[in-house]
């Protein structure tokens, strides 16, 4: 790899960065994705792959407004996937059935500003929930929410596709290689010092997920959040993803995928057995059959939080760096309009204000303190 010259150097092999690089390379460019394990290995593969801005309930404001932008992409994006590599990924617009517990207080409330809105939120009683459930349900359960446009995708072959895609349209993936720092020349970046090696490039875009802070000089103020998820094969076929407030319940084949915590724990990414158990009784609360479902696994991924729960996108201070970072639990749903938005700024097309989202916002003395929903 020595001597190694890209136009574009890409820090982070997750989902972001290798859709970035599909993106980019589509559009002509020279692209280096530089990744210190193997691509999809760290959150994108840990994830669930739920494409749910409304039934997280986002804030109105620009991320929602990216999210919802960006989940309306998928069925064109994917499809263009499956022409390219011949992968089905998964992806499923089944909706998403949230249901109130007993003794809980409806979920009304909490989401009557969507319909408010004009998105699609339909209020669900005991008789809709069975049906929608297949009967899965508690039959405690007698209210929820059903919303029709959310769904799923399997993240881990979506990110193998991307690479195969990238790979394909001339991406080179430089795996197993650690960044260790920014190169800078004249005032300005020029590529990526890693462990094997000088990266040259005019621009570098840091996508490095919860390792964005790998550069102190060039710091993009991301905490690694971990998130526990258990898969237990199905006690019965589900057609739609099911949640309540403590736990979701994602169909994989003939698996159940449950999670999902979220706990500062720095960069261990150990499964630990408490969480094991309050995700196992939360589905078994929701869904009295999972009690009876085989255990088929468990494992942990960290997610890139920011202080104040928004992605970092856009330019840096030094000229010719760039992020896409800070994605937190929605990395696999923003995956697309993010490849878009940021190839136009990469290629210096003013598409959109992403002014919300500069990591210029936090200043030179940002907080690594998280905010909002973990």
């Amino acid at each position: 790899m020595k001597g190694s010259r890209a136009d574009v150097a890409i820090v982070g092999g997750g989902v972001i960065g290798c859709a970035l690089a599909r993106e980019l390379a589509g559009r002509g460019a020279a692209v280096t994705v530089i990744e210190r394990g193997q691509p999809g290995g760290e959150a994108s593969g840990a994830a669930a792959g739920l494409l749910a801005p409304q039934a997280e309930n986002l804030e109105p404001g620009p991320l929602l407004d990216l999210a919802l932008e960006s989940r309306d992409l998928y069925p064109r994006w994917v499809g263009e996937l499956a022409e390219e590599t011949r992968m089905d990924v998964g992806y499923r617009r089944c909706g998403i059935l949230r249901c109130a517990l007993s003794g809980e207080r409806g979920p009304f409330e909490a989401f009557e500003w969507q319909r408010r809105a004009g998105l699609r939120v339909e209020p669900c009683g005991s008789a809709e929930i069975a049906s929608r459930s297949g009967g899965a349900v508690s039959g405690e359960i007698r209210e929820g929410l059903f919303f029709p446009d959310e769904g799923y995708v399997n993240n881990r072959l979506l990110t193998r596709a991307l690479r195969l895609s990238g790979e394909r349209r001339g991406v080179v993936f430089l795996s197993e290689t650690r960044a260790l720092r920014v190169l800078e020349a004249g005032g300005r970046c020029a590529g990526v010092e890693t462990d094997r090696g000088a990266v040259e490039a005019d621009k570098v875009v840091n996508a490095a997920g919860a390792w964005a802070g790998f550069d102190p000089e060039f710091p993009v103020p991301v905490e690694p959040v971990r998130g526990q998820i258990v898969e237990i094969e199905s006690p019965v076929p589900l057609s739609t993803v099911l949640e309540s407030s403590d736990v979701y319940m994602v169909p994989r084949g003939g698996s159940l995928l449950l999670g999902s915590t979220a706990e500062r724990a720095g960069f261990d990414k150990s499964v630990t057995a408490g969480a094991v158990e309050r995700l196992l009784a939360a589905a078994e609360r929701l869904v009295p059959s999972a009690a009876k479902a085989a255990f088929r696994g468990a494992w942990a991924g960290l997610r890139p939080g920011t202080p104040d729960g928004l992605p970092v996108l856009g330019r840096e201070r030094l000229p010719g760096l760039f992020a896409a970072a800070g994605h937190f639990r929605n990395g696999i749903l923003l995956a697309p309009v993010t490849s878009i938005v940021m190839a136009d700024v990469l290629s210096g097309v003013a598409s959109r204000d992403l002014s919300a989202f500069s990591g210029l916002r936090f200043g030179a003395n940002s907080s690594r303190r998280l905010a909002g929903r973990a």
